[in-house]
């Protein structure tokens, strides 16, 4: 397909930006898990550990209530059709859809990790991670209108949005242990910003005009590209469509090497310098109590802090109305010879239509990271200490794109060799299955592990040019691993486990 929503193409080119943040949330209670300090910083690792570029831990997780089936659906001919074919009846389709559809991708990377415990029953951390995380916020009642078009006279639309952002991260983290029960902890992190964008279209109100829709809607698009990325209005790029010079053209976007030219070290430096969209600070707090032999109960705030980004896009929606003509112009019909791709191009082609943002100055301006509060409770059963069970309610602070989750885990830990942990979630994108599994020795440790696993899997899908299963009901993924050397004997915080 050549796009799909333009706008969202840009929110996915940034989450790629890395090889594979949030961390692996069902290995919380996983017996000898060296990054459990990235979860909360008051439970470190046990024992000192450091790793090599790229094989420290690659983290990627995938989050909807959306999935290949709420969009398409199968005909008596065995093909696919989207929820546009005439065939598909309104409430068939509008059963399948959340008030708000949401769907996360989170990436992250180390480049460098280090912990190392001390003389006083301290632990501290140095991590240097890329990060990465695209939303998207697609409202219940932007489908209503597509399938329902001439329905009603009126529409009224609002939160339709995507975020994007990629940093650097630099921490320096500690643990202490205060008396035998009681461990806090915290992180300060550096951020270096690399890609940034935002568009959000708080309300959008769609009205019928004689052949036309008349819209008025309020929203903005503000970003920090640098060089990677060029998001032109019409007159920059000199396409026609649009009556508007200044409009964005999401047609015309374009993804650039930075580095393209650079063949001296003033140039290569100036290109690095080109790359940095921003600056910023961050914090995370934690701290983990056992209330009684064998109980612990532990919290964490993470990333509470912001990056003040230099602006390369700015554009806001008119304060006039503008004519949409609406999504008459794709065939639909059972028997149509118009493919699965066209049909979606033509949608996002619609849909691209309906927003229009234009470009004005912008400047420099702050955005507060994407805030995670953990709180969490573990019970270690007193007949085998090495079983346990745990519960973690995970909240993510993000405006329209929040969501909370409620896992729940049972944990074994086979000696000081080998640990598993299984785990069920139930959140706002519904519930799933979680596994992970850590192989640790005097010399490495090694964990492989998934929050999310697909269960309904489709057959290999030709017409969209896919030649493997794909998740057909709501995708949540998660895919986590990393291998770290150790450099110490076993050592934990709390005095239940010793």
């Amino acid at each position: 397909m050549k796009k799909i929503f333009g706008i969202f193409i840009v929110a996915l080119a940034f989450s790629v930006t890395v090889k594979a943040q949030e961390p692996l949330r069902t290995a919380y209670f996983l017996d000898g898990y060296n990054f459990v300090h990235q979860l909360n910083p008051a439970l470190p690792s046990a024992r000192s550990y450091f790793t090599l570029p790229g094989l420290g831990y690659s983290n990627l997780g995938i989050q909807s209530n959306m999935g290949i089936s709420t969009f398409l659906f199968p005909q008596e001919n065995g093909q696919l059709t989207t929820f546009m074919n005439s065939s598909i009846s309104s409430e068939t389709f509008m059963k399948g859809l959340n008030n708000n559809n949401i769907l996360n991708v989170d990436v992250s990377t180390a480049l460098l990790s280090i912990g190392a415990w001390g003389r006083k029953n301290g632990f501290t951390s140095i991590d240097l991670n890329l990060k990465a995380n695209a939303s998207i916020n697609l409202p219940r009642d932007l489908f209503m209108f597509m399938k329902n078009v001439g329905g009603a006279e009126e529409y009224n639309i609002s939160n339709l949005g995507v975020k994007a952002r990629s940093y650097l991260e630099l921490s320096l983290g500690h643990t202490q242990r205060i008396n035998k029960r009681l461990s806090v902890g915290g992180k300060v992190k550096f951020l270096l910003g690399v890609l940034n964008a935002d568009l959000n279209i708080d309300k959008m109100n769609i009205r019928m005009n004689e052949s036309a829709w008349s819209v008025t809607a309020k929203g903005s698009l503000r970003g920090s590209t640098g060089n990677f990325v060029n998001i032109p209005s019409y007159a920059e790029s000199g396409a026609e469509g649009s009556k508007y010079p200044d409009q964005v053209d999401f047609g015309g976007i374009r993804f650039n090497n930075p580095f393209d030219g650079a063949n001296d070290f003033s140039s290569i430096m100036s290109s690095i310098g080109n790359c940095i969209g921003g600056y910023g600070v961050a914090i995370d707090l934690g701290a983990a109590y056992e209330v009684i032999d064998g109980l612990t109960i532990s919290a964490a705030v993470r990333d509470l802090g912001f990056i003040n980004w230099k602006s390369t896009i700015y554009a806001t929606t008119d304060e006039a109305s503008w004519e949409f003509t609406g999504f008459d112009n794709i065939s639909f019909e059972e028997g149509s010879e118009n493919s699965i791709e066209n049909q979606i191009n033509g949608l996002t082609e619609g849909i691209e239509d309906m927003i229009v943002l234009r470009k004005k100055p912008g400047s420099s301006y702050n955005e507060m990271l994407a805030m995670t509060v953990h709180a969490a409770a573990e019970y270690t059963m007193p007949f085998w200490k090495g079983m346990s069970v745990g519960a973690l309610l995970t909240s993510r602070i993000q405006g329209a794109h929040s969501w909370t989750e409620g896992r729940f885990s049972l944990n074994l830990a086979l000696g000081n060799v080998f640990a598993i942990s299984g785990s069920y979630a139930i959140s706002n994108f519904g519930s799933n299955f979680g596994a992970a599994l850590n192989l640790h020795s005097k010399a490495f440790s090694f964990y492989i592990g998934a929050d999310a696993i697909p269960m309904h899997l489709t057959t290999p899908m030709e017409s969209l040019g896919i030649g493997f299963g794909i998740p057909y009901k709501p995708i949540n993924l998660g895919l986590n691993f990393g291998l770290t050397w150790n450099l110490s004997k076993r050592k934990d915080i709390l005095g239940f486990r010793e």
